[in-house]
């Protein structure tokens, strides 16, 4: 008999905890703000068309702006309830004063890769070039500016760096004759090589891997919407696992939704699918020092930032008690 009980009373606290942690979100209705238009972003679309948001009790409009910087205003400005971009991109908010902060990451790609016109083939030989990047204080910016120092050239003196918007932007901007170098993800690096542009350097070669996509909030919203980011995550984490298991699925949907051509799409979702992680994990320690180096180098920090100035990590450490059954 006291066995029996003990079982029943662990059976209770446990359907306890689980109500707890499925509790209905304080907020039904919220925005969530992209960078970019970006293919990496597939697990939000899959999640959006496929109801998962819905199902978890929320409505969910994703908003792309133009750059990083400008959601962060768009945030700021309380036109948007989640963020999403690269960690260089809320560092910017972070170190104007504004109370934001990161709650989850898990996508954990170095896709740039920097392309020249003909006749431009190593970065030493881009002085005196225009550099095209999606807006200043950018991850593109932010890596752009490490690279060039990293190989001996001043972002300030020996090139010109231009915010010229997304990489769809920005490549038929070489085109017209406008930049001379371009910092591309997938699929346009793949575009960029068949129009004959030449790689000049990939970002793997500077660091193992790298925040690209961080989710952010402000302090405000994450103290009075847990629930809501509870569901947004559950939503988000059933995105991923469904990007994982249906590539061709995922594939039509990249054309669908992002606007890729079909001969790229596959070999995009090839490229960034293995990169992404349902537990929120923010990058290896290498790649996270290798982050601050590049921060340093580029003028962007003076010093590493200690974790808590910029990471909650209370979704990420409570993954196990929120996360969607399998």
């Amino acid at each position: 008999m006291q066995r029996l009980m003990s079982a029943l009373v662990c059976g209770l606290a446990l359907l306890v905890a689980a109500t707890a942690t499925q509790a209905a979100p304080e907020k039904k209705e919220i925005v969530v703000g992209l960078p970019v238009m970006s293919a990496t972003f597939l697990p939000l679309f899959l999640a959006d068309e496929k109801g998962y948001f819905a199902e978890e009790g929320i409505k969910t409009d994703i908003v792309a702006f133009r750059g990083g910087t400008d959601m962060v205003r768009g945030m700021i400005a309380g036109s948007v309830d989640i963020g999403t971009t690269a960690l260089a991109g809320v560092s910017v908010g972070i170190k104007a004063g504004q109370p934001i902060k990161v709650f989850y990451g898990g996508f954990n790609m170095a896709l740039f890769e920097w392309y020249a016109v003909k006749g431009i083939t190593t970065i030493e030989e881009t002085k005196g070039k225009r550099f095209g990047v999606t807006s200043l204080g950018s991850s593109t910016d932010f890596l752009t500016r490490y690279a060039l120092k990293s190989n001996g050239i001043d972002p300030q003196k020996d090139v010109q760096i231009i915010a010229a918007g997304g990489s769809g932007d920005r490549l038929p901007a070489m085109e017209t004759g406008q930049l001379e170098v371009n910092i591309l993800a997938p699929p346009f690096t793949f575009e960029a090589a068949d129009l004959g542009y030449n790689r000049i350097l990939t970002q793997k070669s500077l660091a193992p891997d790298f925040p690209f996509h961080v989710f952010f909030a402000t302090d405000d919203f994450r103290a009075k919407n847990p629930e809501t980011i509870r569901a947004f995550l559950r939503g988000l984490v059933r995105g991923i696992r469904t990007a994982k298991a249906d590539r061709a699925g995922s594939i039509a949907l990249l054309v669908e939704r992002a606007g890729l051509k079909e001969d790229y799409a596959g070999r995009a979702y090839d490229a960034f699918i293995d990169s992404i992680y349902e537990d929120g994990r923010m990058p290896s320690e290498a790649g996270m020092k290798a982050f601050w180096e590049m921060g340093i180098m580029g003028g962007a920090y003076k010093e590493a930032w200690p974790e808590a100035k910029y990471l909650d990590r209370t979704f990420i450490d409570s993954y196990a008690e929120w996360k969607p059954g399998t």
